[in-house]
């Protein structure tokens, strides 16, 4: 679903966004701007009204199937990086960082035992750390084995 306006799309979102500009030098400056923008690209505002087009614009076949792959190849690429699935022979969240404060006496600082304590109460219950706090828990529970 690609357009005429792709290449020069975040130049005149800037330039549009000048419009609203209380003084009105930056705003002719901006419209101004807008139709050279246009006529570097070989457009003119026309082109830009059409391109940005209202609620009756309908999607082509064509254009149905390039949003279709696109979101099977994000699909895909996210599957790759981001396991559906834990193994289940992983302890749970909750018994890592409950073996994490066991072995308190091999934590770093406070900063840590109060990391370790947040994801104890955080993941009673079910809860995961977000990928940065995974990441840290994880080094504190293979440093402390």
């Amino acid at each position: 679903m690609s357009s005429v306006l792709d290449p020069i799309a975040d130049r005149l979102g800037k330039l549009i966004r000048m419009l609203s500009s209380n003084q009105d030098g930056d705003v002719l400056n901006a419209a101004r701007a807008i139709v050279r923008t246009l006529d570097n690209a070989g457009l003119d505002v026309h082109t830009l009204a059409a391109n940005i087009g209202g609620s009756d614009k309908k999607f082509s076949e064509e254009d149905a199937r390039e949003i279709y792959q696109r979101g099977v190849a994000d699909g895909r690429q996210a599957a790759e990086h981001e396991p559906v699935f834990r193994n289940v022979d992983e302890p749970s969240w909750h018994d890592i960082a409950r073996e994490c404060e066991a072995r308190s006496a091999r934590l770093r600082d406070e900063r840590e035992r109060k990391f370790v304590a947040d994801m104890v109460r955080w993941t009673l219950h079910g809860g995961e750390p977000t990928k940065k706090q995974a990441k840290w828990l994880r080094s504190i529970y293979a440093r402390g084995r």
